[in-house]
């Protein structure tokens, strides 16, 4: 890196993030400060705590602000997830605050889809610590990383959960999920430097393009050291270590119960009442 995690400083709005709130909601005890431990234990503790949630999307909701104020009301206070635009603004405020030297990266998703050039609507954070590069994803979901990985060549996250990463002839890093049943490529990426009003673009398609994977059907995503949950639709898939992933169709009330009983989210009447009509009306 370069000059640019300067720049990234003056607009991350460290300054502004509740960070005993934060450590609180994600059940982090110990200190901090802008080392190698701290930044697995905030991974570890984030994604554990904090499920991925696109349901403001399917809620008659007419915008997903992205401003740190509504980022940190929504999942901070009100206890929600949030799509991996709103985590990362949480997030790389909180590494801010801290005092981490950090930019931003957009990566294109392959997982479901195996499609190598659809838009770059995943957003993460490259963070440097003594000389190395650490990728830094606590947004991605029941695929997403555990903790950090060194932002390499080959590089490799053993473990209960296995990760790797790989350099294609085209220069792009791929994250790949190692699983039983062989590797899954979840997104390819470079390290271009993305910024706030970037994400906002992707924010826009992510809510309101006819293609968004996220605007039609419920997405619930959480990572736990013992078991992986993704919801998409009514298709619930659990994945635990060294095992096959398992999915089972969910009936309605199942579905509309899944936000708080698998995922931690709760939900007021009226909302259920709008996902009921979601389901009905895909």
């Amino acid at each position: 890196m370069t000059d640019e995690p300067r720049a990234a400083e003056s607009v991350w709005q460290g300054s502004g993030v509740d960070l005993d709130a934060y450590l609180t909601r994600v059940g982090y005890l110990g200190d901090v400060a802008p080392d190698l431990a701290t930044l697995r234990g905030l991974h570890v503790a984030h994604v554990d705590a904090i499920p991925f949630d696109n349901l403001d999307a399917l809620l008659g909701r007419t915008a997903v602000p992205l401003d740190l104020g509504s980022v940190q009301e929504k999942i901070v206070r009100q206890g929600r997830g949030g799509w991996c635009l709103e985590q990362v603004v949480l997030m790389a405020a909180v590494l801010d605050r801290i005092g981490f030297t950090f930019t931003a990266f957009a990566g294109r998703t392959r997982i479901r889809t195996g499609n190598r050039f659809g838009p770059a609507l995943h957003v993460a954070l490259c963070v440097e610590i003594d000389g190395e590069r650490w990728l830094h994803d606590v947004g991605f979901g029941g695929y997403g990383p555990q903790e950090p990985i060194r932002l390499v060549e080959n590089a490799r996250s053993d473990g209960d959960w296995s990760f790797d990463l790989v350099r294609e002839p085209t220069g792009e890093h791929v994250l790949r999920f190692l699983r039983p049943e062989g590797p899954t490529e979840l997104y390819g990426f470079t390290t271009d430097v993305r910024y706030p009003s970037d994400f906002e673009l992707l924010n826009h398609f992510c809510l309101t393009h006819p293609r968004s994977p996220f605007n039609h059907r419920m997405v619930l995503q959480r990572t736990r050291p013992e078991v992986r949950h993704v919801l998409v639709g009514t298709v619930l898939t659990e994945i635990r270590p060294g095992e096959p992933a398992t999915s089972r169709e969910l009936d309605e009330a199942e579905a509309l119960s899944a936000p708080e009983e698998v995922f931690g989210i709760t939900l007021g009447p009226g909302d259920i009442r709008t996902l009921g009509k979601t389901l009905a009306d895909p």
